[in-house]
């Protein structure tokens, strides 16, 4: 049986352990002869590398473990990248979402100026994998978490073309968890309709075996104010819960669609900057927590040359990406959601914005569903946001000073043009080591 050689840009990520641990449980399908874990920061890949060492020692010895920060190395024979980097990291997550804040603006990581912010940092380095991948393994698929999701997709697929690639998010999966639990179903038992941009759309249709629709009865559940039936996974804690029971409010003032939970941040956008500290945002929770335990865990493991008992290889992220590399491999068709060039699937959008629908994903890539027309509501609001996508990509490439203000102007996040210069001029000061240079 073929092994592949699987690379992870973005290695020393607090979820590697659950990706890997995931591919370790697809070994049918997905079998490993080399596991590469690529970074930037050698100090936590060389860390989270300890960890996945000792995994991989317990669980498939046969597979050979590379650590590295060269991408010639890390892509040179492989068969397929997962990607999930951070530019700059969760420092400048704080930054993203800090400087808005004092500006009375979200400060949200991939929503608004925080998203804009990020965006400018990761095109370059998208930029950067993208040629290597042409150059040390073009026919490798790239399977790429790496946010902001519809930004980063535009770029590529107007760069890469001729490359395998998937644009994926968990988020709208982690939704339909959440919906299939609240209704009494197993979620593979239900189909959805979803239409949007990424962290910018809504579910139109959830039906049943029997071909019901039970939107209606979700409708009638959230705004009744019955409790969400949760369950556990990494997107569903504190952090997470008053971001869940926003979904009524939405609800009660948009009933027609089940909104996704990043609309919280266009919708309320003076409610959700109102429930922020700009000294200490939720980056800084995520240092202080989750970044914090899986590290103090992965040292804890190595210290004690086992990995066992660990508590951080389960989780819906690992479990998804792996779920479009096995429909890849088996030819079985997975349906999911996908970020792909628009072409028609969505009536009132450019060709080639990148739009967040269902589809089938096989050996032969990506089969997407059109959903017809649209609300001018749902529509407006997506040619906005997709404008804004759109400038972002050309304000960095071009290096247009003009262009970055044209999108943060169009962000619906920021209350005017006055705001979005000054915003702009503090995001591009902050981030003067990493942004191209804006003229």
């Amino acid at each position: 049986m073929k092994r592949y050689h699987l690379t992870i840009a973005g290695g020393g990520a607090t979820y590697t352990p659950g990706i890997v641990n995931a591919i370790l449980n697809a070994r049918d399908v997905l079998p490993l002869r080399k596991l590469v874990l690529l970074d930037n920061d050698a100090e936590r890949v060389a860390t989270m590398g300890g960890f996945i060492r000792l995994l991989l020692a317990e669980k498939a010895p046969e597979v050979e473990l590379v650590i590295t920060t060269d991408r010639q190395e890390a892509f040179t024979g492989m068969e397929f990248l997962f990607a999930q980097i951070r530019s700059g990291g969760l420092a400048m997550r704080a930054q993203d979402e800090q400087i808005p804040l004092r500006h009375g603006v979200v400060g949200q990581e991939t929503c608004g100026p925080g998203g804009f912010a990020f965006a400018l940092r990761s095109i370059p380095d998208m930029l950067a994998i993208g040629e290597d991948v042409r150059r040390y393994a073009p026919d490798a698929w790239i399977l790429n978490y790496s946010n902001p999701a519809a930004i980063l997709a535009d770029l590529w697929h107007k760069r890469f073309p001729e490359l395998k690639s998937l644009f994926i998010c968990d988020m709208p999966i982690v939704i339909e968890l959440l919906v299939a639990a609240t209704l009494g179903y197993p979620h593979r038992d239900l189909a959805f309709e979803y239409v949007g941009l990424n962290h910018f759309g809504w579910w139109r249709h959830i039906w049943n075996p029997q071909g019901e629709d039970l939107l209606p009865k979700l409708r009638d559940h959230l705004l009744s104010e019955r409790p969400l039936t949760l369950f556990q996974d990494e997107h569903v804690n504190a952090d997470w819960v008053p971001t869940f029971e926003r979904l009524r409010k939405s609800m009660r003032l948009f009933p027609e669609f089940l909104s996704n939970t990043y609309l919280q941040y266009y919708y309320f956008g003076e409610e959700m900057v109102a429930h922020e500290d700009p000294h200490y945002s939720r980056a800084n929770r995520v240092i202080d927590t989750r970044e914090k335990s899986v590290f103090d865990e992965c040292r804890r493991c190595i210290a004690i040359g086992s990995a066992a008992d660990s508590f951080l290889c389960a989780g819906v992220h690992g479990d998804f990406i792996v779920d479009h590399a096995r429909a890849i491999l088996t030819n079985q068709p997975f349906r999911t959601t996908v970020n792909v060039p628009n072409r028609g699937l969505v009536p009132g959008l450019p060709a080639d914005a990148i739009v967040e629908v269902h589809g089938q994903v096989t050996a032969h890539g990506v089969e997407a569903f059109g959903v017809g027309e649209l609300p001018h509501f749902q529509r407006a609001l997506m040619v906005q946001q997709n404008a804004y996508e759109q400038l972002t990509v050309e304000a960095a490439l071009e290096g247009s000073y003009t262009k970055a203000l044209q999108a943060l102007t169009l962000n619906r996040t920021v209350p005017s043009a006055d705001v979005a210069k000054r915003l702009l001029d503090d995001l591009q000061a902050a981030n003067r080591d990493y942004w191209p240079v804006l003229k």
